[in-house]
């Protein structure tokens, strides 16, 4: 699986001239202090909180500290102030990659297709593009069809890390009014996700709110 370095360095030569924090954080990303790196990355965000580039590599710094949710929510950020749909595809490719490394195959060819829609010619995005496919075919082999028949009379699953990512980033939506905007986030993240079985109250009532504003 490609890892997430394939975009690193374009971002983080870019965002060295936005502030002295900036510089710092890369400083100590590419010495391998991440921790150190994320807490700078978040200084530099408190200073220029309009910047997408300082969001993915907060989320590059946390990825490499295994904070899968948070990295998820960094990335998200740096999706929503970004423009460009090749930057967007960079965000989703990240993500995907992140997923992938923790086996969440199905989630990650969620994202892995999301790159290839804003960016049909990234290579590296196709390439794990069929091989998280490849993974959650096995994957599926292996469950059997049984899950999915008992599935409603099974108690909610414990929700993921990226199910909470998508969670948060949906209360964030509501919170600025966007509520049918966080309904269909939850269910993009539901399809790929199950664990988003969790949340079924919070997307019920997020739809009873969409609908009424509809009307």
């Amino acid at each position: 699986m490609k890892k997430l370095f394939v975009y690193i360095l374009f971002l983080m030569i870019s965002v060295a001239a936005v502030a002295n924090d900036g510089r710092e954080a890369n400083k100590a990303y590419e010495a391998g202090n991440y921790e150190e790196a994320e807490r700078l990355y978040q200084a530099a965000i408190e200073q220029t909180p309009e910047d997408a580039r300082l969001y993915f590599n907060l989320g590059n710094a946390q990825a490499k500290q295994g904070k899968v949710e948070e990295a998820i929510q960094s990335f998200m950020e740096f999706r929503g102030l970004s423009s460009s749909p090749r930057e967007k595809a960079k965000a989703e490719y990240n993500i995907g990659t992140m997923l992938a490394e923790n086996q969440q195959w199905k989630p990650a060819v969620t994202h892995f297709r999301n790159a290839l829609k804003l960016n049909p010619e990234d290579p590296e995005a196709k390439h794990n593009f069929e091989r998280a496919m490849a993974e959650q075919k096995k994957e599926e082999e292996q469950e059997g069809d049984d899950q999915q028949e008992n599935q409603e009379n099974q108690p909610p699953p414990e929700p993921s890390q990226y199910a909470l990512a998508m969670k948060k980033q949906a209360e964030k939506l509501i919170a600025e009014r966007k509520y049918d905007q966080a309904y269909n986030l939850m269910q993009q993240a539901l399809e790929a996700d199950e664990t988003v079985r969790a949340f079924n109250d919070f997307i019920e009532r997020t739809k009873n709110v969409s609908d009424i504003n509809e009307n």
